[in-house]
C-alpha cells in the first residue's frame, strides 16, 4: 500500500505551487530601458505542482485513519482549488474589469497560501473561536454543546451553498445538464479542449480546481454526487428554497431529538458527557473553518467567470461543473458533520451523531 504523505511534504508541495501562483499573477514589472525582463513562471510548470499537490492532499483524505489528518487535507485541498481558479481568472495579473484591485487580491492570495500550508494552525483557530459556556451540569452542557454544533453547521450550509445556488441559478438549465454529466469525469476529456494560448491556459486551471472539489468527494461517492446534485436541481427549480432544501437534507431536528434520548438515558461518568461535548464542539468548529475556505472558491469563481477566456463554451462548461461540485461538497460535508446516516455522500468525519453514538451508548456485546 502507498505512502501517506506527511504533513510536512504537504506543506513543501503547498508552498512551491502557492509560490508559482503569485508569480503568475504579479503585475508586470517595470523595468529600466536595456534591461532584461525577468522571465515569468509559466503556468504549464504550476499547473504540474497544483497537481502534485493535489495528489497528496487526496491521498491524505482517502487514506489516513487520523480525522485531524483527514480534516487538514480537506483545507488544502479548498484552497487548493481557490488558488486555482484565481489563476484561471487573472493570468498574468489583468484581472477583470469590475473586479477590486490588486491590494485585496494580494490579501486573499496571502491567507490562501496560509490555509494550503498550515491548515492545522488554521483549524485550531478556528476550533479556538467555538467556546462553551461554563454550566454546572454535564448533561446541560452536552446538551447545548449539540444544538449549538448543529444549527451552526445547518447555517453555515445554508450560507455557502446559498452563494453556490445563487451563482448556479444565474446559468441555463441546458448549461447545468450537461455540466451535471461530468461530475467526476474526465473534464478535460469531456469539454474536448481545443484552445489555444491564455484560453487554454485559464481552463486548465478551472480543470485543475474541479479535480480537487472532486478529490473532496471522493471516487466512490461520485455516483451519489451526480444522483443528489439532480433531485436538489430539480427542488430548486421547481421552487424550494435552499435553506428548507437545507434542512430536508441534513435532519439536524431529527438528530437533536435522537442524541437528546441518549443523553437522558446515560448512567455512565459525567466525564463522559464532557468528552461528548468538547469533542462536538470542536467538530463544529472544523467545520466552519472549512466552510470560510469554500467562500474563498466561490469568491475566486466569481472573479473568474468574468475573464473572457473563461466565457468560451467550454469554459462556461468547467465554470458550471466546479459550482456543481462545490455544492455537492457543501451539502455532502455538512451531512457528514451531522451524520444522519440517510445518504452516503460523503464520509470524512465522524459527525455529531456519530461522536454521541459512540461515547453514550453502549453496543451490545460482538
Amino acid at each position: 500500500m502507498a505512502s501517506i504523505p506527511t504533513s510536512e511534504e504537504r506543506r513543501r508541495l503547498a508552498v512551491a505551487y502557492a509560490a508559482d501562483v503569485q508569480a503568475l499573477l504579479a503585475p508586470a514589472a517595470t523595468r529600466e530601458v536595456g534591461v532584461a525582463a525577468k522571465p515569468r513562471k509559466r503556468p504549464a510548470t504550476a499547473l504540474r505542482k497544483s497537481k502534485a499537490f493535489q495528489a497528496a492532499a487526496a491521498a491524505t483524505l482517502t487514506g489516513s485513519a487520523d480525522p485531524a489528518e483527514r480534516a487538514a487535507a480537506e483545507v488544502q485541498l479548498l484552497a487548493g482549488a481557490a488558488l486555482d481558479l484565481m489563476v484561471a481568472g487573472q493570468l498574468d495579473g489583468a484581472a477583470p474589469a469590475g473586479v477590486r484591485g490588486l491590494a485585496g487580491r494580494t490579501a486573499d492570495l496571502a491567507v490562501l497560501q496560509e490555509m494550503a500550508a498550515f491548515p492545522e494552525a488554521y483549524l485550531t483557530g478556528g476550533v479556538a473561536t467555538r467556546g462553551l459556556r461554563a454550566v454546572t451540569d454535564a448533561r446541560e452542557q452536552l446538551t447545548g454543546a449539540v444544538r449549538a454544533a448543529l444549527v451552526g453547521i445547518r447555517d453555515d450550509v445554508v450560507a455557502t451553498g446559498g452563494h453556490v445556488v445563487e451563482g448556479l441559478l444565474l446559468m441555463d438549465a441546458a448549461l447545468l445538464r450537461e455540466a451535471l454529466a461530468t461530475v467526476g469525469t474526465d473534464l478535460a476529456t469531456r469539454i474536448g479542449v481545443d484552445l489555444k494560448g491564455l484560453s487554454k491556459r485559464a481552463v486548465e486551471f478551472v480543470i485543475a480546481a474541479n479535480d480537487k472539489i472532486i478529490a473532496l468527494l471522493g471516487i466512490s461517492a461520485l455516483d451519489e454526487a451526480r444522483k443528489q446534485l439532480g433531485v436538489w436541481l430539480g427542488e430548486l427549480k421547481a421552487g424550494t428554497l435552499f435553506p428548507r432544501l437545507a434542512e430536508k437534507v441534513l435532519q439536524t431536528g431529527a438528530v437533536q431529538t435522537e442524541v437528546d434520548g441518549w443523553v437522558a438515558s446515560f448512567a455512565g461518568d459525567e466525564a463522559v458527557l464532557a468528552m461528548a461535548a468538547d469533542e462536538i464542539g470542536k467538530l463544529e468548529g472544523r467545520f466552519s473553518a472549512k466552510m470560510a475556505v469554500a467562500d474563498k472558491i466561490i469568491s475566486a469563481l466569481a472573479v473568474a467567470k468574468l475573464f473572457p477566456p473563461l466565457m468560451t463554451p467550454a469554459g462556461r462548461l468547467g465554470m458550471a461543473a466546479a459550482y456543481l461540485g462545490l455544492l455537492a461538497y457543501t451539502i455532502g460535508s455538512g451531512y457528514d458533520h451531522v451524520d444522519s446516516d440517510k445518504i452516503k455522500l460523503l464520509d470524512w468525519a465522524e459527525g455529531v451523531r456519530g461522536v454521541a453514538k459512540r461515547l453514550l451508548v453502549a453496543l451490545p456485546p460482538a
